[in-house]
């Protein structure tokens, strides 16, 4: 492979302290694999850069499933010590690619993996956003079953489930909820996107009233100042979708390893990475509602949702998704 095509296939970005690396600078290195984007990890990296300067990360950027096919692939010879992330659904089908860390920022129980084979970075809640430009005659939406009305058909945006986690994680939702009539109900009247980006570019840009998204999707619109664009939690109770990060199995640098996850659930890092990016955080120390005006997650409606219960039910609710839209 040329070194063109590797530095279009993977983004790294090194840290070092310059000069080839000693054995002891190798021991204080740790190789991340991570699927957020820049914003996200540059405030990682900044709260690392002050809390431990010694510990040197050196960057892998990629889709959640190109690392986790690579994860997979080097499993003879692990070359990554940490990933960041995926949703918990996805973390448990990779399992066995991650070995334990308990972590010491006081995680609730709900926002770490089982057997602590991985922890909560943040966590997704869902959303209706709301362009009320575009609403014209029809009243905001409240509820997930406003939009399953006649005249809500084709006037929302939802993301393939198949190729999108947190759609996923939205149609799982609406399927513990409301069972298979509510799935035909809402195949009947939405939009599907192939992306979940469209389920908020899309409301942001007024081609569609409403998009079923991530909150921190359309808090960043808020905050940008699109004064048109309202967040919705249904009333029936909304999903949260946590993603996590873990110590991939036989790590070269499990120590550093360790300390990086650490780092990573603090409250200083995760309030760092919500002021970059409005993901919320999955430590609850950090105060949400204060930075920005989001409501604390104790204040929404929430319906449990049993993450290792939906990794198991994927191909079968993925199935019955199918069934319906064929029948459309």
């Amino acid at each position: 492979m040329s070194k063109s095509s590797i530095l279009k296939a993977l983004a790294v970005t090194a840290f070092f302290a310059g000069g080839a690396l000693s054995s002891a600078q190798a021991n204080d290195t740790v190789t991340l694999y991570a699927s957020n984007n820049t914003a996200a990890v540059d405030a990682l990296l900044g709260v690392v850069a002050e809390a431990a300067p010694d510990l040197k990360v050196q960057v892998v950027s990629a889709s959640t499933g190109a690392l986790l096919t690579r994860i997979e692939a080097e499993a003879g010879k692990p070359q990554a010590d940490v990933f960041w992330s995926a949703g918990f659904s996805t973390m448990a089908s990779y399992k066995a690619h991650f070995q334990p860390h308990k972590n010491k920022a006081g995680l609730p129980a709900d926002m770490v993996g089982q057997d602590n084979l991985w922890n909560g970075s943040n966590v997704h809640v869902m959303v209706l956003m709301v362009n009320k430009r575009q609403l014209g005659t029809l009243a905001e939406p409240k509820s997930w079953s406003d939009l399953f009305k006649p005249e809500w058909k084709g006037k929302f945006v939802f993301g393939d489930p198949v190729n999108s986690s947190s759609a996923y994680a939205q149609l799982f939702g609406l399927y513990k909820l409301f069972g298979r009539d509510g799935l035909e109900k809402l195949a009947r009247n939405a939009v599907i996107v192939g992306s979940s980006s469209s389920t908020y570019k899309a409301p942001a840009a007024g081609e569609y009233p409403v998009g079923i998204t991530m909150e921190y999707s359309a808090q960043a619109y808020v905050a940008g100042g699109q004064k048109e664009i309202a967040l919705v939690y249904p009333s029936e109770g909304t999903f949260m979708s946590p993603e996590g990060m873990a110590i991939v199995k036989g790590a070269p640098h499990a120590a550093a390893a360790a300390r990086l996850m650490d780092i990573m659930a603090s409250e200083k890092a995760q309030t760092a990475i919500f002021k970059a990016t409005y993901r919320r955080p999955a430590n609850l120390n950090v105060d949400v509602k204060a930075l920005s005006g989001l409501p604390s997650l104790p204040d929404i409606k929430i319906m449990e949702i049993d993450q290792n219960e939906a990794a198991a039910q994927r191909d079968a609710v993925i199935g019955i998704w199918k069934e319906i839209l064929a029948a459309q």
